[in-house]
């Protein structure tokens, strides 16, 4: 039996697939660009095009029984699509589904990653929703949480490799608008281990799990521990929501609707947003603290010679 991760090389997912391939489970990558982790084999498979969802299930000698399942980053909602492509892989023997949610998702919404957790559990079928928190870093907008209009998880959407990298390596600062709010961010590989676990469980005795790092923080502390970890001074600034909407736009490259949507999550997180999951013993908490994450990443934010 095959584990399909879906979303190509995507941090989480390429996470999964590894931690899957050392517990000896064989794992298909499906990509709509063709790029995957090295060492797996990969199949076509786009959620903007219905005439790849059959791909997976016609590999020959290869039997799916579980997908991962990750939604692209883009301003087009494609839960439907999804939803369509659940359907296909149960009529093809697919037994359970992990999908990546977010904190602040709720099964009830009717957009985005909602519509496909809410499909999931009106079929009845055995699935288990990841909901992170705010990712310490990932390469790309999809961090979990990202876009009203598509999959939006409005609590993962901030990190340190997407959209503060460029800022440090070349100002050593990054700015928002959250001179107060705490944080219990979250990194890529706790998310993978808790995924790991729920497609290897006999049974899942949960069908969603919102999951946390394990400790709080501020953007101030954030900007101590990179100026620890990296040798020189690092500063968090504080700024008013127009210029950090003016900064994601100009110079992170963000568009309006996007740049409009991050400041308002991080209002939303200085508001308490994030504090608030703080403390529930039904999470899922993680072991990579700030500091160690940073430890490990830290060749990104070293400046351009």
């Amino acid at each position: 039996m095959s584990i399909l991760i879906t979303g190509g090389a995507s941090q989480v997912g390429s996470i999964i697939a590894q931690l899957l391939k050392e517990a000896h489970q064989n794992v298909i990558i499906g990509s709509r660009s063709g790029r995957v982790p090295q060492g797996f084999e990969s199949v076509k498979l786009d959620w903007t095009d219905v005439s790849t969802f059959q791909n997976p299930f016609k590999i020959s000698g290869i039997n799916i029984n579980s997908v991962y399942l990750l939604s692209p980053p883009g301003s087009v909602d494609v839960a439907d699509n999804i939803n369509q492509f659940v359907d296909i892989a149960v009529s093809n023997g697919v037994k359970r589904f992990v999908l990546m949610s977010g904190s602040s998702i709720e099964k009830k919404m009717d957009f985005g990653n909602a519509k496909v957790w809410k499909h999931l559990d009106e079929k009845k079928l055995d699935y288990f929703a990841l909901r992170p928190t705010w990712f310490m870093g990932s390469n790309c907008f999809h961090s979990a949480n990202y876009f009203m209009t598509n999959t939006i998880f409005i609590s993962s959407t901030d990190n340190f490799l997407g959209f503060h990298a460029k800022s440090i390596r070349e100002h050593d600062e990054f700015k928002s608008v959250m001179p107060n709010a705490k944080i219990p961010l979250i990194s890529v590989v706790d998310i993978a281990q808790v995924a790991f676990k729920a497609f290897l469980a006999d049974k899942n005795e949960r069908t969603d799990q919102r999951i946390l790092g394990p400790e709080l923080v501020t953007y101030d502390q954030v900007a101590e521990i990179l100026t620890e970890v990296l040798g020189r001074k690092i500063t968090h600034k504080a700024v008013t929501a127009e210029e950090l909407i003016e900064h994601h736009s100009k110079s992170g490259g963000v568009g309006s609707e996007l740049a409009n949507f991050l400041v308002q999550a991080e209002q939303l997180a200085e508001a308490g947003s994030e504090e608030g999951q703080w403390g529930n013993p039904e999470n899922a908490t993680g072991k990579e603290t700030f500091k160690q994450w940073a430890e490990r990443n830290k060749a990104v934010f070293v400046p351009s010679s």
